[in-house]
């Protein structure tokens, strides 16, 4: 019996994260493994294999700590991947614990940061806001933080008619954007990472004199940005990375699916 459970195990993977790196990790187990993957929101589950959802191994919607362990008590996995984004930092915790109450083997999978030449730091979010206050109160600027992070924003929106937003689609994230004071004209919607002249096309449309930005990282098509920033004659504020984590790069996760494949294929 115990020889069976762990043999089950080997089959199966649990993958959090809508990002770039989540759908290339998904895409290298199907048909390989039994992966389960977890995405926050419809638009997140978009670009995995259309198979994965039609045999139910697509969930939609957030999990806190205790759910996400009922999900690895139901699964029993070989072990939990966490390619979720880098600034995510409360889900990571969230599925640290959930591993640790499960005695589930985490693997983290960072994204490389990217070098800023050019660009105001700003430690968070409120600080990018405060920057804004201080020094561009009356300029043009796009929001590209996500739709989360734009309560942070409000006293700017408030006092400046020249701020858009550019956020995923969906009705949530529109809401939350209305909410923190974003005119609804000035909400633009799209699934990234955006190629330098996406980008640099929006700049010049609006009059953008000022972007404020996450360090995303290149799968985040972070450099595309700042290169269309810096020909669209832009400022740049970027929000730093909240914390130094410990964890495996994409090449590394997918050379740990590779060599267990042959052993997981051998079992489905």
């Amino acid at each position: 019996m115990a020889e069976e459970k762990e043999t089950a195990k080997k089959n199966k993977i649990l993958l959090f994260g809508g990002t770039s790196e989540g759908r290339i990790l998904a895409e290298e187990t199907y048909g390989q493994w039994e992966c389960h993957v977890y995405v926050a929101t419809e638009e997140g589950a978009e670009f995995l294999p259309r198979v994965m959802s039609e045999q139910g191994l697509v969930h939609i919607g957030r999990l806190d700590a205790e759910q996400m362990a009922e999900q690895i008590r139901k699964y029993q996995p070989q072990f939990v991947m966490d390619a979720t984004h880098p600034y995510a930092v409360e889900v990571s915790k969230n599925i640290k614990s959930a591993c640790e109450k499960e005695y589930a083997e985490y693997l983290r999978v960072l994204r490389e940061s990217s070098p800023v030449a050019d660009g105001i730091m700003a430690d968070n979010a409120e600080d990018a806001a405060r920057i804004l206050t201080e020094n561009y109160r009356d300029s043009a600027v796009l929001l590209t933080t996500g739709s989360k992070e734009l309560p942070a924003f409000a006293a700017v929106l408030s006092n400046n008619p020249k701020v858009f937003a550019r956020i995923l689609p969906g009705e949530e994230n529109r809401h939350l954007a209305e909410d923190a004071g974003v005119l609804p004209e000035h909400i633009l919607t799209g699934v990234g990472p955006f190629m330098e002249a996406q980008n640099l096309e929006v700049l010049q449309k609006y009059g953008i004199q000022v972007l404020v930005t996450k360090e995303s990282g290149s799968r985040g098509g972070f450099a595309e940005k700042i290169s269309a920033a810096g020909k669209a004659g832009a400022d740049v504020i970027v929000i730093r990375r909240p914390v130094e984590e410990e964890g495996i790069r994409l090449e590394r996760a997918l050379e740990i699916l590779r060599q267990n494949k042959s052993e997981a294929t051998g079992n489905l």
